[in-house]
């Protein structure tokens, strides 16, 4: 959360000089006008100079040195001298007898400042201070944080009363309320209600990306892969989620719930309308997925088009062992070489033997005679690779 914006919002909704200065002296309500008038000319060296002065002119009037203190904090919230703001404030808080008017902004200002500093214990007392005096008809946004700086204590029950309040009380609640509010009750252990929090927000807000994706995230989060996978799949044939990371786990979930051959249709799919780039990954995984399908023919002809892309041999070598099932021995043989030049050999050295193999029942037998030596090389396959070679020097 940005904090710095909360505290913005606070010192320029409640604090002015005209609202404030009318109980001061008439000579620091004046002084204060004039602070003011350098804030709305952007003049904060010469707005802290005054507040400077003010400071040593109020020190023995306990409201006015706190009315200046307050406007000190407001002005190093506008001219970024952050770490004058809580002294500030602090030093506003010690002063006796002021009225609750004004204790009320105070208490919200330090829970604010206090806040930004992640400090949220504290935070949280001062709401709760703020709280007790407040007017009636808080706005949302302090109630909101409030609520945050409960959550973030674990005080779960008061900062789901807190963010409840802030929703109802909001003719304009922010998607990032109710996220709060599906976090504390998260939290809390109570994952149905939380599931019912992302379905209001979906009913309420059906083109919202957040609300889709809240939902989404809960059954994921619950390993509910079969209820994940609808909530994305509408979503993204309304046009709610249309980013690539959204195509990529949609596919993910056909294949995680058996249904490989639609994850490998709406792959293609994405590739062919360029949402997904049609690169090496992309590619192997359509093929992939018609390979989970047993969809051969096709798994071929996207592996092939991902070895093109290739930097090494996995893909060939994926490629000649499904020839080598399908016992279309030449084109085993050629991908399993093609697979060796690229350096599949380094980590797999029965390649040689498969490609031996290959070459021999292809009737290939001087490509088999190559290969088989280079196996016999390896001391895994030796025996293998010269058992083959005696029979080659036998047929």
């Amino acid at each position: 959360m940005n904090f710095r914006n909360l505290l913005i919002v606070v010192v320029l909704f409640a604090l002015s000089a005209t609202a404030w200065g009318q109980a001061a002296s008439r000579p620091t309500f004046l002084k204060l006008m004039q602070v003011q008038e350098y804030w709305d000319e952007e003049s904060y060296d010469e707005a802290m100079e005054l507040l400077e002065a003010l400071l040593q002119r109020t020190r023995n009037d306990s409201y006015d040195f706190a009315l200046v203190n307050q406007y000190l904090a407001r002005h190093c919230v506008l001219a970024d001298c952050e770490e004058r703001i809580r002294p500030a404030l602090e030093t506003a808080l010690d002063q006796k007898g002021l009225p609750e008017e004004m204790l009320t902004m105070l208490y919200l200002f330090y829970a604010q400042a206090v806040m930004a500093e992640e400090e949220f214990a504290l935070a949280r007392d001062y709401y709760e201070k703020w709280l007790d005096i407040v007017p009636d008809n808080p706005a949302a946004s302090h109630l909101f944080a409030a609520a945050y700086s409960n959550y973030m204590t674990k005080g779960y029950p008061r900062a789901e009363e807190l963010v409840v309040m802030a929703i109802d009380s909001s003719d304009a609640a922010l998607d990032s309320w109710y996220q709060l509010y599906y976090e504390i009750l998260m939290a809390d252990g109570r994952p149905q209600d939380a599931e019912q929090v992302a379905k209001d927000l979906v009913e309420e807000r059906p083109t919202g990306e957040r609300a889709w994706r809240m939902l989404a995230n809960h059954y994921l989060r619950m390993e509910e892969m079969g209820k994940a996978l609808p909530v994305l799949a509408i979503a993204w044939s309304e046009g709610i989620l249309t980013s690539q990371d959204d195509a990529s786990r949609i596919v993910t979930l056909y294949a995680y719930v058996e249904t490989p051959e639609r994850a490998a249709r709406l792959m293609q799919t994405l590739v062919d309308d360029a949402v997904v780039e049609r690169d090496f990954d992309s590619l192997k995984r359509i093929g992939e997925l018609w390979l989970l399908s047993r969809e051969r023919k096709k798994a071929i002809a996207a592996l092939e088009l991902a070895s093109d892309l290739a930097e090494d041999g996995e893909t060939d070598e994926l490629l000649a062992g499904i020839h080598f099932e399908e016992e279309n021995w030449a084109d085993a043989h050629d991908r399993y070489m093609r697979a060796i030049d690229r350096g599949a050999d380094e980590d797999n050295e029965r390649i040689h033997l498969l490609a031996g193999v290959s070459a021999m029942r292809a009737g290939m037998d001087d490509e088999a005679r190559t290969s088989l030596e280079e196996a016999a090389k390896y001391d895994e396959i030796k025996s293998q690779a010269r058992s083959m070679l005696r029979q080659l020097d036998e047929s």
